[in-house]
């Protein structure tokens, strides 16, 4: 019989990521901080990375809709 480990659902993750380009889309939009190579980088990497992640993560935890919601 294989071990069975119980894993934490990494969807938190993937929605942390993508509030957090969210927040930085709507910072720009309101005006407040310019659109510079910072926030761009900071948009492809919590927000793509992570959400990245979070799909190889749930596809680890056999859920193909979490997989699929952040890898599409």
């Amino acid at each position: 019989m294989a071990p069975n480990h119980a894993n934490a659902s990494p969807a938190p993750l993937g929605l942390m990521g993508f509030g957090m380009t969210t927040v930085l889309l709507n910072l720009h939009n309101a005006q407040i901080v310019p659109m510079g190579s910072a926030i761009m980088a900071m948009g492809l990497i919590f927000g793509g990375m992570t959400q990245f992640i979070a799909g190889v993560l749930e596809y680890g935890n056999r859920n193909t809709f979490g997989m699929t919601a952040f890898m599409a």
